[in-house]
């Protein structure tokens, strides 16, 4: 089943916004681990895009109908406010670097994965312990925050880095 491309229009019926093609161009370039068939490769794009969509971007859809997040209006950039039908090229390499993190965390056994630092001591060597990942639940945890598709959406999210909660 052929991926319908976001194109900056706003279609109802977008699944991404970029191609199985571009994703095997994305692979190559930045040296990933993806499927080598077509409809896998689409179905990670279409799981990036779903939860691209969950996360608090700048501005507001362009139109209600939209399937996808992106296009946008009202976002603010470097002191300019895009146009509406503006689809920033970074929005297409994070779902790219996004849909790679999601294979790389489909096939990464569970048992080697790393929690937090919990524990690191300098004193000539340096020690570092892990936090045990429990795995109770039998689901993958999500991609770790400090991946690169986190990079290429940094500045279209409405917060940036971090941020203090008062309790």
């Amino acid at each position: 089943m052929t991926l319908i491309i976001e194109d900056g229009t706003g279609k109802h019926d977008a699944e991404s916004y970029a191609s199985a093609e571009d994703l095997t161009f994305y692979a190559v370039k930045f040296g990933v681990v993806i499927p080598a068939e077509e409809p896998a490769q689409e179905a990670l794009l279409r799981r990036a895009a779903l939860a691209m969509d969950g996360k608090s971007w700048k501005g507001r859809k362009t139109n209600s109908e939209q399937a996808l997040a992106w296009p946008r209006r009202g976002v603010e950039l470097d002191q300019e406010i895009k146009p509406d039908n503006y689809l920033p090229a970074r929005i297409q390499y994070g779902q790219m670097a996004l849909a790679a993190e999601i294979h790389q965390d489909d096939i990464d056994p569970i048992e080697k994965r790393k929690g937090a630092v919990t524990l690191e001591r300098v004193e000539g060597a340096v020690t570092r312990e892990y936090a045990t990942i429990p795995n109770t639940s039998g689901r993958l945890l999500p991609a770790a925050p400090d991946r690169p598709s986190a990079t290429q959406f940094a500045d279209y999210l409405q917060k940036r880095g971090l941020f203090a909660v008062r309790a």
